[in-house]
This record gives structure tokens, C-alpha cells and sequence, in this order.
């Protein structure tokens, strides 16, 4: 519903109508503009990569105490956590890449 501020003198109005038309009061005047369509959130793309995420979240949080340690001491020596470590190593395992080469070769 837009709410309008004195009506005689069309001093400004805000709000929606019908679904398809959207009044907004800026610095510089009003503005209108249609409504914005919605769209998915998610892609499958991004659905995909969530889960490899969840995944390797899982993964970290079912380590014995001994991988667990050995995990710190690997993060301690690329001077980040252990489950960044942990992480960019499950990166490097488990994610396909979608073409290789994904840098070409050069070509004399």
C-alpha cells in the first residue's frame, strides 16, 4: 500500500501497488520503478557447493584426537587453524574442477 504525504501538493509518496509498481522518496525527488521479480536464492551450482562445505565440516568434526593433533601442527606450520588446513587440503581432494586444463598450455 503507498502512503502519500500531502496529496493536493504531491509532496512525496512511498510503498507499493499492486504488486507492480514501487514509490520510493530519495535526496533528489521521488522515484518509481517497477517491482522487482523474484528469483531462485539458490542455483544448483550453489546448492552442490554448500553440501561439499557441510561435508567437509562433518569430516573435520569426526577426527580423532591424534589426526586432530596432527591437523594442528599442520596449521601451526602454515601459520593458520587447523581446520583451515584441514580445509584447503580437503579442497584440494576433493573438488573437481569443471575442465582441465583450466590454464592452457603454452604453445611455441
Amino acid at each position: 500500500m503507498a502512503k502519500v504525504f500531502g496529496p493536493l501538493h504531491s509532496i512525496s509518496a512511498s510503498g507499493t501497488v499492486g504488486h507492480a509498481v514501487s514509490f520510493r522518496a530519495t535526496t533528489a525527488g521521488a522515484v518509481v520503478t517497477s517491482k522487482a521479480r523474484s528469483y531462485q536464492q539458490n542455483s544448483s551450482a550453489q546448492l552442490a557447493n554448500q553440501q561439499r562445505m557441510l561435508d567437509a565440516r562433518d569430516a573435520f568434526r569426526t577426527l580423532d584426537s591424534t589426526d586432530l593433533t596432527d591437523w594442528r601442527a599442520v596449521g601451526l606450520a602454515r601459520r593458520c587453524s587447523a581446520w583451515a588446513a584441514f580445509f584447503a587440503e580437503y579442497q584440494y581432494q576433493y573438488v573437481q574442477a569443471p575442465g582441465l586444463p583450466l590454464i592452457p598450455e603454452p604453445t611455441l
